[in-house]
């Protein structure tokens, strides 16, 4: 046979061709028939022979053979029958291997991709998604399992379900919860039943109720006590006032629901009662007075639900995933624990109904909400013998969940999975937490899948599309997944990109990601036509353009950016990021917060949250669901396709830095009285390490051989494990579930994300607890060792080690 030069005569030829070629002759030249042949001993040992002739010379003259063969093909590849067009090509070449081995990306596949979008498809999708409320484990939410699966089956994905079994919790359906005004005699006088939403007559709609709330009936008196924070608890002792013994009411927002029943729990409370203030979920700051369902903004009937419990997945299986396999805790054993005390979501107009009772002195001015009522701390009612009636009828119970993956193989290294996708479950309808993400991810899987069931396209590496069960209850189908599979996410996955909600409003992009999305999701969104005309003819053509417009990142004034904000919690992104390691990114088109000023979309997990409000208040044709498939495509697509992986590694080194300067900002002048190394500059100097390691690396990876596949795949492996890098196999000191040194969530709000987080739950109020110091020297010692093993992580291969103590 011939062998055609396909890669250029300068460059190294590994003939392995002709050594699979002898092989193969060898194999069918060889009988079965056997003979025995003896050493010089006289034992007896078996051989293969060829028409009864002993094979032994016949191994030494084909070895010989292939000898000669494979420096005769050295020599004719290497000067007779290159290709003249082939000769300024530099490195390793392997013959017969398609060359998109070494190709970088196409980059007429992003126009391809983006002009492929429809927005009347993701309308038709999001109509689809939202006709039915779709709680986790039950038959609503397993029928768009069923959907999703034919989806990616119709567009030539491959696909793989993944089920788990699971602590879910329901409110009861004979017992409703209840929250009730009792008068002195114990009669009911108000039912916050009354004041519920009931708009769309469904069965399986279910009525309000915090997941994983203790089944328990308390009564009492109750204490107005803000939004339910620490500090307003240290506000009410300094007012002289004890929640020992009392029910609290707060309001939703600042920080997440499970953080403010803990904390309730720790300072006494028996029961926490929960509503959404007019102040924080209408318009009412701005002078608009509508609610739904004539704007977004909450009707006093609207009741956010929520899980409270504060830890991620299955509760029974911290640590493992929920299978057959699973040893699970009892409720009474969990690590985190289960919320201690019964809590219940209200509309603004119930509580109206229990602060118009309520006694005691005014609540200071920056508590004041936006109902118009005197607003009061309590304990006690303006009525003698009356108290409030806290009834929680729901029950855990296991129940199944599932994760449904639809998956584009990659041609040359489908070992690497890009990883975008979204949860699947909701409350109730959830049009936009999170069908609207959902709508987005179908049709992008949609248009590539198409692409590459055409042979218009083929990734170099995998995707993989991702529906994730059960996020609601607390990112249940993302963990367990990750739990099972972490040994191969963490050696494989390139990024996850999460488009939990896609749209929730029209003004800007919003995205939080770690430091190496940064320059993806910058050079991704300038390519995406802005959706807003308007906007277009004030000379904004993309959605960059609008993003910088809204909220530039003004600490560099030389070169503005847009903000990007540190990874928290809150969804799949975070036991992706903070248990494998995967460098992750997380992107909603929203609302304007300086023009708004609230804490989330108004209708967040109510029954209000349905198609024809995003069709009529956010996105009447679809463009902005649009922007986001182009845009998460584009990041895709250049994720799978590039050569060299697009990460910028500088962006880390400024990262750290950024979050030294807040760490500083924060807590500095307490560090540098208490921890010696942080006040000798420690953590300064190392992160000044890791940035000469890094600016080395970029160095090393604009001069690498972009012919040789090699040393592209060892490039690659550096910059795809540098986010492991900073992975802790202990875990942070007060969470050892969250593995990331750098990224997670504040231990007091898993809504926020903090700067080296384990410092920072350690120093939460430390001043109540001096013991806790040592800890923080630790922790802060363990942070320096991270950061400088990570700079090793991307040195030469056999030049990785320091010779300075």
């Amino acid at each position: 046979m011939s062998y055609k030069h396909q890669q250029g005569k300068r460059g190294t030829f590994l003939d392995n061709v002709i050594l699979t070629t002898n092989q193969q002759n060898y194999q069918k030249m060889t009988s079965t028939s056997t003979s025995y042949l003896h050493d010089s001993d006289g034992r007896r040992f078996t051989g293969k022979t060829i028409f009864g002739v002993s094979i032994l010379p016949l191994i030494v003259a084909i070895l010989l053979a292939a000898v000669v063969g494979l420096a005769i093909g050295l020599l004719v590849g290497k000067f007779a029958i290159c290709d003249d067009e082939d000769e300024d090509r530099d490195g390793v070449f392997l013959p017969g291997v398609p060359q998109g081995l070494v190709s970088d990306a196409d980059p007429s596949v992003s126009k391809l991709i983006m002009d492929g979008i429809d927005s009347k498809r993701i309308e038709d999708y999001l109509i689809a998604l939202t006709k039915k409320p779709h709680i986790a484990g039950r038959q609503n939410d397993f029928e768009l399992v069923a959907l999703l699966q034919k989806h990616f089956k119709d567009h030539g994905l491959h696909v793989q379900t993944t089920p788990y079994d699971i602590l879910l919790s329901y409110p009861s359906e004979t017992t409703p919860n209840s929250v009730r005004l009792l008068n002195a005699t114990g009669a009911v006088v108000y039912d916050a039943k009354d004041d519920e939403s009931d708009i769309s007559k469904e069965k399986d709609v279910v009525p309000p109720f915090n997941a994983y709330s203790p089944n328990k009936l308390v009564e009492g008196q109750i204490v107005f006590a803000g939004y339910g924070r620490v500090e307003d608890y240290d506000t009410l002792r300094s007012l002289g006032i004890n929640v020992t013994g009392h029910l609290v009411l707060v309001k939703y927002g600042k920080i997440f629901r499970g953080d403010k029943v803990d904390i309730a729990a720790d300072n006494g409370a028996v029961g926490v009662i929960m509503y959404s203030d007019p102040a924080d979920y209408t318009g009412m700051k701005s002078g608009d007075r509508r609610v739904y369902p004539d704007t977004w903004w909450l009707p006093p009937t609207g009741a956010q639900r929520g899980t409270v419990f504060t830890g991620a997945g299955d509760p029974l299986t911290p640590g493992y995933p929920a299978n057959n396999l699973a040893f699970r805790f009892s409720e009474d054993e969990v690590e985190p624990p289960l919320p201690k005390i019964p809590s219940h979501p209200i509309g603004y107009g119930a509580a109206e109904k229990i602060l118009r009772q309520l006694n005691g002195r005014l609540v200071p001015d920056d508590w004041v909400g936006g109902i118009n009522v005197t607003y009061r701390l309590g304990p006690g009612f303006a009525q003698d013998g009356m108290k409030i009636q806290l009834n929680v009828t729901s029950r855990n119970q296991r129940a199944k969940a599932e994760n449904v993956f639809g998956i584009i193989k990659g041609v040359v290294e489908p070992d690497r999975y890009v990883l975008i996708g979204n949860h699947r479950d909701a409350w109730i309808y959830g049009a936009i937490d999170p069908s609207s993400g959902t709508a987005v991810i179908m049709e992008l899987a949609r248009v590539m899948g198409d692409l590459v069931q055409s042979g218009r396209w083929k990734p170099r590496r995998s995707i993989m599309f991702c529906s994730w069960g059960a996020e609601e209850y607390g990112l249940i189908g993302s963990t367990e997944w990750v739990e099972q599979y972490v040994a191969t996410l963490r050696e494989r996955a390139v990024a996850y990109i999460n488009v939990d909600i896609a749209v929730d409003g029209n003004d800007t992009l919003k995205t939080g990601a770690t430091p190496l999305m940064y320059n993806i999701v910058y050079e991704a969104s300038k390519k995406v036509p802005n959706p807003n005309p308007n906007e277009v003819k004030e000379g904004r053509k993309t959605v960059y353009d609008t993003w910088l417009h809204v909220t530039p990142d003004d600490k560099d004034k030389g070169n503005p950016v847009p903000v990007i904000a540190t990874l928290g919690s809150g969804s799949d992104f975070a036991p992706i990021l903070q248990r494998a390691g995967i460098t992750a990114l997380d992107m909603t088109y929203t609302f304007n917060k300086d023009l708004y000023k609230v804490s989330a979309y108004a209708l967040y997990h109510t029954e209000y949250e349905i198609f024809d409000i995003v069709k009529k208040q956010f996105d009447k044709d679809f463009k902005f669901h649009a922007a986001m498939a182009q845009l998460s495509g584009e990041m895709a697509r250049w994720l799978a396709d590039s050569l060299i992986l697009p990460f910028n590694i500088t962006n880390y080194a400024k990262g750290l830095e950024t979050l030294r300067n807040v760490l500083d900002k924060d807590y500095g002048p307490k560090l540098k009285a208490n921890v010696a190394q942080y006040a000798d500059g420690a953590l300064e100097k190392v992160i000044q390490e890791f940035s000469a390691d890094v600016k080395k690396f970029e160095t090393r990876i604009h001069a690498v051989d972009r012919n040789n596949p090699f040393a592209i795949r060892a490039i690659n492996d550096q910059i795809l494990l540098l986010e492991r890098a900073f992975l802790n196999p202990e875990g942070l000191p007060t969470r050892p579930l969250k593995k990331h040194m750098i990224f997670a969530e504040n231990a007091n709000d898993a809504y926020a994300g903090s700067s080296y987080p384990g410092l920072v739950d350690l120093l939460f109020e430390i001043d109540k607890e001096p013991a806790r110091w040592e800890k923080v020297r630790q922790h802060f010692s363990a942070i320096l060792h991270t950061i400088q093993s990570a700079g090793a992580s991307l040195r030469e291969t056999t030049s990785f080690m320091s010779e300075t103590l």
